[in-house]
């Protein structure tokens, strides 16, 4: 796990594996060795065997290197045939799974999602948008609660971002027709099913929904249509947990390590126990 996010998660987790009497021992990527040849796993030089593990939970593997995320893999691929990791499948078949490679994956499937064009060239962008209107918008392949996601208004706006990012950097940017609009749904998946949504509104000058940038969050009661677009995604990304936002009908995008405290907020779902009784059922 991380050291520094997901810790209202973490701490969720905890308390209601304990009301159950299950221990729970967090590890942080860090801690943890690999003995290749014997196919052993150590975190603080105690080895994790499934005779003592039920179940591990992955938060944000990080580092620009992606030291950890191979950590993550590796540990999955010498522990998978006994004991249970969760999102498994996900990680070693997409081990990062940004917003590019997300939306290679949902076209292919027939998920619908906005319409979206990728650069290298700044030239290209000119000529790419020609036909678009604005507000038009741009997110960072590799962004995260909201931050990197940016709306322009007009192509001033458009050329002032582009004489500010270095031109390597342009291909991991995804340009995107703007979907009218101030609130979208977090749809959280666990073990095949939709377990509840929440629907997350802007609030004043801001034109992102998300809980951590201030958004007003409610109880949204699923449409069947929505519920079945929700388990298609986590179906298509192997997901066993995961939160599937969408807007307008379309699929924004998934986030297979997606924070709950907001969630939980407003549905009362007890996220954190269907995490750990699912994990028991794999036992």
């Amino acid at each position: 796990m991380s050291a520094k996010q997901s810790q209202f998660e973490v701490e969720r987790l905890c308390q209601e594996a304990e009301k159950m009497g299950i221990a729970v021992k967090r590890v942080f990527y860090r801690d943890l060795s690999f003995e290749i040849g014997r196919s052993r796993v150590l975190a603080g030089g105690e080895e994790i065997t499934k005779e003592k593990t039920m179940g591990i939970w992955f938060r944000v593997a990080g580092t620009k290197t992606g030291k950890y995320i191979e950590g993550r893999n590796l540990l999955i691929r010498l522990l998978q045939d006994g004991v249970f990791c969760v999102n498994a499948r996900s990680y070693l078949g997409w081990p990062r799974m940004g917003k590019i490679a997300q939306h290679g994956v949902f076209v292919t499937k027939g998920i619908p999602v906005a319409e979206t064009k990728i650069f290298y060239q700044k030239l290209q962008v000119g000529v790419g948008l020609e036909d678009w209107e604005f507000p038009i918008i741009a997110k960072h392949d590799r962004g995260y609660q909201g931050r990197s996601v940016r709306k322009f208004e007009n192509w001033e706006e458009v050329e002032g971002f582009l004489s500010r990012i270095d031109e390597k950097n342009l291909g991991m940017f995804l340009w995107q027709k703007y979907i009218p609009g101030k609130w979208d749904l977090r749809i959280i998946v666990i073990d095949g099913k939709a377990i509840g949504a929440m629907k997350r509104s802007a609030v004043g000058e801001e034109f992102r929904s998300n809980y951590s940038l201030g958004g007003k969050v409610e109880e949204w009661k699923l449409t069947e249509s929505e519920r079945e677009l929700a388990e298609r995604v986590a179906r298509v990304c192997e997901l066993d947990y995961g939160g599937v936002d969408v807007m307008g009908g379309r699929v924004l995008e998934v986030n297979r390590q997606c924070q709950f405290a907001g969630f939980e907020k407003a549905t009362g779902i007890n996220v954190a126990k269907l995490v750990v009784e699912m994990i028991l059922k794999k036992v």
